[in-house]
């Protein structure tokens, strides 16, 4: 053995037979000069799949929060939609995309809905995708006819418990978040009303101001309410929904106490995604979630900025699969695949 060799030899030697806590040093420096390669993500650009058409309130919203980020995170964002099959093509390109944390993906309460209603054919988000977290939040209002003359959730139940079985309500489609939230609605009333659904809420207006449909719980119920096209009766929301203040929560009403619902979209990455890059794109969700600029055009879109954790959004996809399977249960409903 050379002298080269042989120090190289008691240098190894000499490591092992030090004090633990000197060994423990070492380790916790490699595993910090560790932190310091992960530190540096993002290196290349982003890309964020949205499954919903471009320019809806979701997408718009989305696309607000990320040219914030992009600043912090020092990298552009691209923002793709791909729509399809209720949003599961956008899903699954994201979710068999290299779990690098490069490739996220946007998803909503119409994809836990889904889920929780065609769990053969919906993408499982729950246990295939890590949340990033919760970029916007809505809460659905309730709408009627002006031509009823109804002005409060109690009215309209009196109205339609007198005409059990003869009224409708809208959907944007079978199983979606607004037709499960509707027969939580029926359920906890009483009502017997028929379900049609709809490809859209732009759609559902036009029906709804002729009386043809009497009750929707709408998304985007805001600018079909400023036009005076239909009325609103209560927000699902826990308190006065701040879009729309002089409509009162409908779980205040004396029909429905404690009735409340929240829609919401976020952020999305693959299961395997490394934590450190989940964390740091999250934290860029909670910084341009708090930008004034920000705040105000979500506002504008008649929604609410989100909280911008995972552990926020994680809890919120268990509950709304629970609570949708509950009712899909309870109303024994069935979906066309």
């Amino acid at each position: 053995m050379g002298p080269d060799a042989m120090n190289r030899w008691a240098g190894r030697h000499r490591l092992l037979a030090a004090p633990w806590c000197l060994r423990c040093l070492w380790y916790l420096s490699c595993l910090c000069c560790a932190g310091v390669v992960q530190a540096a993500f993002p290196e290349r650009p982003l890309r964020v799949v949205v499954p919903t058409a471009i320019g809806g309130p979701s997408d718009l919203c989305l696309r607000a929060v990320a040219e914030v980020m992009r600043a912090d995170l020092g990298q552009n964002i691209v923002v793709e939609n791909i729509t399809g099959a209720t949003g599961n093509i956008g899903l699954e390109r994201v979710g068999n995309a290299t779990p690098d944390g490069y490739t996220l993906s946007q998803a909503s309460a119409g994809n836990t809905a889904n889920l929780a209603a065609r769990p053969k054919l919906a993408y499982d988000m729950l246990n295939l995708m890590k949340p990033v977290g919760k970029v916007c939040q809505a809460a659905f209002t309730l709408v009627t006819s002006p031509a009823l003359g109804i002005k409060s959730v109690e009215a309209f139940v009196q109205y339609a418990k007198a005409r059990q079985g003869k009224l409708s309500f809208a959907s944007i489609g079978h199983g979606s978040s607004q037709h499960l939230v509707g027969e939580m609605f029926a359920a906890a009333t009483g009502l017997d009303m028929t379900h049609v659904p709809y490809r859209g809420e732009a759609l559902v207006a036009p029906d709804i101001a002729a009386g043809r449909i009497q009750l929707m719980f709408m998304a985007g119920a805001k600018p079909f309410l400023d036009s005076g096209m239909i009325v609103g009766l209560a927000t699902t929301n826990r308190a006065t929904w701040a879009p729309i203040p002089n409509l009162p929560p409908i779980g205040k009403s004396s029909v429905l106490p404690g009735f409340v619902y929240n829609g919401w979209n976020g952020l999305f990455a693959p299961k395997n995604a490394p934590d450190a890059a989940v964390l740091r794109v999250s934290a860029a969700l909670v910084k341009a979630l708090n930008d004034g600029k920000v705040r105000a055009t979500i506002k504008a879109l008649g929604l609410e900025p989100g909280a911008g954790t995972p552990q926020e959004l994680a809890a919120q996809v268990r509950t709304d699969i629970t609570k949708f399977r509950g009712i899909i249960e309870q109303r024994r409903l069935s979906f066309p695949e």
